[in-house]
């Protein structure tokens, strides 16, 4: 956040500097503003939907990928791993980062494409 306030910070300056060229980008920095608290809004809302569907036993080992992705939508990250030869989904909040801190949900489908394995990582240590 520091760094979009001081990219802001710097367009509002050159916007004074050149007036009225300048406007018309600060306009521009605002909208994408919006569209990312959009879509982070919509990451979390998705990592919550999954993360109740796990705990109440909705998401379970044998769906398939076209099931979860139609009922909960796509994850925020999907790959294939070439060590396990499993797809990855993550699901996160948009306050947790991918690398390191926060929490995660996890589904790993097998080459069938069939749900194998599901993990919380993060704050919560809970493997299903």
């Amino acid at each position: 956040m520091k760094i979009i306030a001081l990219m802001i910070f710097t367009i509002a300056v050159c916007a004074h500097l050149s007036y009225a060229d300048g406007l018309d980008t600060l306009i521009e920095v605002g909208r994408g503003q919006a569209e990312i608290q959009r879509a982070y809004y919509e990451e979390t809302r998705q990592y919550e939907g999954v993360k109740r569907a796990i705990d109440r036993g909705d998401i379970k080992k044998g769906q398939t990928k076209k099931e979860i992705r139609g009922e909960y939508g796509g994850p925020v990250v999907e790959f294939y791993d070439i060590i396990t030869k499993r797809d990855e989904w993550i699901y996160k909040p948009a306050k947790s980062d991918f690398f390191g801190s926060g929490i995660k949900a996890c589904l790993y489908f097998d080459k069938e494409g069939l749900l194998d394995e599901i993990a919380i990582t993060g704050q919560e240590k809970d493997k299903k």
